[in-house]
C-alpha cells in the first residue's frame, strides 16, 4: 500500500513542477508582450493566443493537482469546480470569485468567435487569472514540497 501513495506523491510533485514551468512561462510571454513597442496585428494575434493557450495548459494542471492531493488524502474530486471550492474550504485560495470567474471564462473560451470577447479574457489573464493561480501555487508548494 506504501508504494501507492509514494507513486502518488511522486506524480503529485511531477504535477506541481510542471505547472509552475508553465506558469514561469506564462509571465515570460506576458512580460515579453508587455515589451514589445507598436507590434503589428499578427504579432499582437500570436501574442495572444499565446497567452490564452499557455493559460489554458496551466489551468488544467491546476484543477488536475489539486484533484490528485486530495484523491492522496482520500477525498475524490474530479472537476475542476469542486477542486477549486475544496481549496477554498482548505484556506489555499483566497477569493473565490475570481476562481468562479476562472471556470466562466474557461467554458465559455471555447465558444467565443468575437475578437473583442477573445481580448477581455486575455486581459484577465494577465490582470487576474495569472496572479491567482501563482498565489494557489505558493501556497500548494508549503504543502507538495
Amino acid at each position: 500500500m506504501m508504494g501507492i501513495l509514494d507513486k502518488y506523491d511522486e506524480s503529485i510533485k511531477l504535477t506541481y513542477n510542471y505547472a509552475y514551468r508553465i506558469l514561469v512561462h506564462l509571465k515570460n510571454i506576458i512580460d515579453n508582450f508587455s515589451n514589445i513597442k507598436n507590434p503589428d496585428d499578427i504579432t499582437m494575434e500570436v501574442y495572444r493566443d499565446s497567452i490564452i493557450k499557455k493559460y489554458e495548459t496551466l489551468e488544467d494542471l491546476t484543477w488536475k493537482l489539486l484533484s490528485k492531493i486530495y484523491k492522496s488524502s482520500g477525498l475524490e474530486i474530479n472537476n475542476p469546480r469542486g477542486c477549486y471550492k475544496q481549496a477554498f474550504k482548505e484556506g489555499l485560495i483566497n477569493d473565490i470569485e475570481i476562481w468562479n470567474d476562472i471556470l466562466l471564462s474557461r467554458n465559455s473560451k471555447s465558444h467565443i468567435y468575437d475578437e473583442q470577447d477573445y481580448e477581455e479574457i486575455k486581459n484577465k489573464i494577465i490582470s487576474d487569472y495569472t496572479g491567482a493561480i501563482e498565489d494557489l501555487l505558493s501556497n500548494l508548494s508549503k504543502v507538495v514540497m
